[in-house]
């Protein structure tokens, strides 16, 4: 072996004797290429003879150009019965009309019948399900220390154990109905009725000491912030905490129109790429504001679901079975907050909010009574005279369930001391984003008739678990700023629907139908298509389903913070080294839910041959805590009583309750059920 520079050495010798080879062969190459294309060899070209052939003579221009067909091909003459069984382009054979001649005393027959309607298809509505599982996981636990003797702080682990805590009381606030399972692969019919049993058995009861609010039926349509009836709901950039309102201040337009509106030019002096410029250079990239800041919290957790549907609706519809019709808002936050600054209280305050709306919304345009009035005796009354239909055997399934779960923990440990001008240390400002958008659009006839049942669920489960304990220290006599507290728990949630279902008792005429296909048939007769409620169509579109029509959309979102930061500020002969202004932040966090479910449709006559089941439900529960000590007693007990809550309703038959399983946070990679069908409500 070499020593180190022999061994540089040689590598460069090799490389060198490589490259001085490779150019030798190149130019060895080079001579041959020249001579091996001088010695080409030449062949002949190939001789193509080409034969043109004109068999035609052209003749002078003709300005008109006669022209006779052939003879039309001659109608197949059919004599006797034969020809009422005939198969018609477009029209249906007429069976059975062969009876219906009436012979003459002479022989000759006479027909009397009339051609049926046109044979009219359509195509057949599907289902759709789509299950969407988004889940962040951070742990941005930063430890800093830059003093020569570091302060003493607690283990970030004793805090996470007092977050795995608030996690099993935020789960005892939510809605009990929520536990019920679900199987598309069978009727759901038992378990969203199980579902409308429980949502009746919920209440406003405190079980924890939060304050609650239930509201069912009717009493839940509006928009509501915290149980309260409210006409415009809050907007979400107008409540931040500081610090980002401070980041990114609001824009504000001015309501004057630019003075070159109307210039036919302005357009055109516009710059095309104005905005597009490429990245600021560095001393702009990294500019600092003057001061010294501080940020160890100022993070961010949104979950975001929009969901706008309009999959299969109909004017009429009729079922055999029951009618089920749910929307339920399920509301919870739970903020546990504790800031000192040497030992005092030091929090702003934060803010919690619920904010819920629920709308049932017409099809039918507004119009004052002298034009309904106007509209009703212009329009057609005449009753379809064809029909076209359609058949489903089994289920149509429209579902969409959506799960965005966020785990975060910040908790920082700073020992920190300024010396320079300028400084900026950031240890929180952290941010998680989980988006869906869905957008589904589908099909409409003018009747569907369904031979089970129609179940209707839209579900919106939001959950902030936010713990935010913060100790800061200092030592000198220096006045700074200080952000504590100031946190925003927000979840809004919106159900919207277009189309109002008005329900009426089964009519014989419908039930008929719905038997005749259970049995095979494939078409209506006329005491369907003329019912009254199909006056003024031409030509009706009917749907037949033999089993359930379902429609869920479940969405569940959950974020879960934890910031307790534990910041030694030595301040002693600070004004004397630097003159400048401190900033410290270590609360300033926002978790955010926002859901919006969107159904669009028509106004339906809903003729139902068992029970209709419609209920509605909003619970807002808000769980706010500023005294208890992060590493108390107090917090472990009121998790015991949680879990006691947990427990109730799961004993087994014997009477005796399953053993205590341990609650831990839930881990970066999504473990739960793979299964929506068993989780759908959950």
């Amino acid at each position: 072996m070499f020593d180190k520079v022999t061994e540089i050495v040689a590598h460069m010798i090799g490389f060198f004797h490589i490259a001085v080879e490779e150019e030798r062969m190149r130019d060895a190459y080079d001579d041959f290429k020249a001579q091996q294309l001088a010695n080409a060899e030449t062949n002949d070209l190939t001789n193509i003879v080409v034969k043109f052939k004109a068999p035609y003579t052209l003749k002078d221009f003709t300005p008109v150009v006669e022209y006779t067909p052939t003879d039309l091909e001659q109608a197949p003459q059919f004599y006797g019965p034969e020809i009422l069984n005939t198969y018609l382009p477009y029209y249906q054979p007429l069976a059975g009309a062969a009876e219906e001649l009436a012979w003459a005393a002479s022989g000759t027959p006479s027909l009397s019948f009339s051609f049926n309607r046109p044979h009219l298809t359509l195509e057949p509505a599907g289902s759709v399900v789509t299950i969407s599982i988004q889940s962040a996981w951070m742990e941005d636990n930063d430890d800093l220390f830059l003093n020569e003797i570091p302060a003493e702080f607690s283990d970030p682990a004793e805090y996470l154990a007092t977050l795995q805590s608030l996690n099993a009381i935020a789960q005892v606030l939510g809605v009990a109905a929520t536990s019920v399972s679900l199987d598309l692969s069978e009727s759901t019919l038992g378990t969203v009725k199980a579902l409308h049993d429980s949502m009746g058995a919920t209440d406003g009861t405190s079980r924890l000491g939060e304050t609650v609010t239930a509201l069912h039926g009717e009493e839940a349509s509006g928009s509501f912030v915290n149980g309260e009836t409210v006409e415009e709901t809050p907007i979400l950039d107008d409540i931040m905490p500081a610090y980002f309102q401070a980041e990114n201040p609001d824009v504000v337009l001015s309501d004057d129109a630019p003075e070159d509106e109307d210039d036919p030019d302005a357009l055109a002096n516009t710059d095309p790429f104005q905005g597009l410029d490429g990245p600021s250079p560095a001393s702009e990239q990294f500019e600092i504001d003057d001061g010294h800041h501080l940020v160890t919290g100022a993070n961010v957790m949104v979950n975001d679901v929009s969901i706008s549907v309009g999959w299969l609706d109909a004017p009429v519809i009729s079922v055999m079975g029951d009618v089920v019709d749910l929307n339920v808002i399920s509301q919870v936050n739970v903020l546990f907050e504790h800031v000192t600054l040497n030992a005092q209280p030091g929090a702003m305050f934060s803010t919690s909010l619920n904010v819920a709306t629920m709308s049932h919304i017409s099809s039918q345009p507004v119009t004052d009574d002298a034009a309904m009035t106007e509209d009703a005796s212009a329009a057609p009354t005449g009753l379809p005279q064809n029909w076209a239909v359609t058949r489903i055997d089994g289920d149509i399934i429209m579902a969409n369930w959506v799960s965005q779960f966020s785990f975060m923990t910040d908790h920082d440990r700073a020992d920190v001391q300024f010396t320079g001008s300028n400084t900026q240390i950031v240890m929180g400002d952290n941010t998680i984003v989980n988006l869906a958008d869905i957008l589904e659009i589908g099909y409409g006839y003018d009747l569907v008739m369904i031979g089970g049942n129609m179940i209707t669920v839209n579900q919106i489960c939001q959950m902030n678990v936010v713990m935010d304990y913060d100790t800061v220290t200092y030592t000198g006599d220096v006045p700074f700023g200080f952000s504590g507290g100031d946190n925003l728990l927000f979840n809004g949630a919106n159900i919207s629907t277009t189309g109002i279902d008005s329900y009426t008792d089964m009519t014989s005429n419908f039930a008929q139908a719905s038997d005749a296909f259970a049995n095979g048939a494939t078409t209506i007769d006329g005491s369907v298509a003329h019912d009254s409620a199909f006056a003024g169509d031409d030509i009706l579109t009917v749907l037949y389903i033999s089993g359930d029509f379902t429609t869920l959309n479940c969405l569940d979102q959950t974020n879960i913070m934890g910031d307790s930061d534990q910041v030694h500020l030595a301040l002693d002969n600070f004004q004397a080294q630097t003159g400048a202004s401190i900033e410290l932040v270590t609360g300033s966090n926002a978790a955010i839910n926002t859901a919006s479910v969107n159904v669009y449709g028509v106004d339906s006559e809903v003729r139902v041959n068992g029970e209709a089941y419609s209920d509605a439900l909003l619970y807002q529960a808000n769980l706010i805590d500023t005294d208890s000590d992060p590493l108390g007693v107090a917090l472990p007990a009121l998790a015991n009583e949680a879990v006691a809550f947990l427990a109730e309703g799961m004993m087994s038959p014997d009477g005796e309750a399953p053993p205590d399983a341990e609650i831990v946070a839930t881990s970066p990679e999504y473990s739960g059920n793979p299964d929506m069908m068993q989780t759908m409500l959950a």
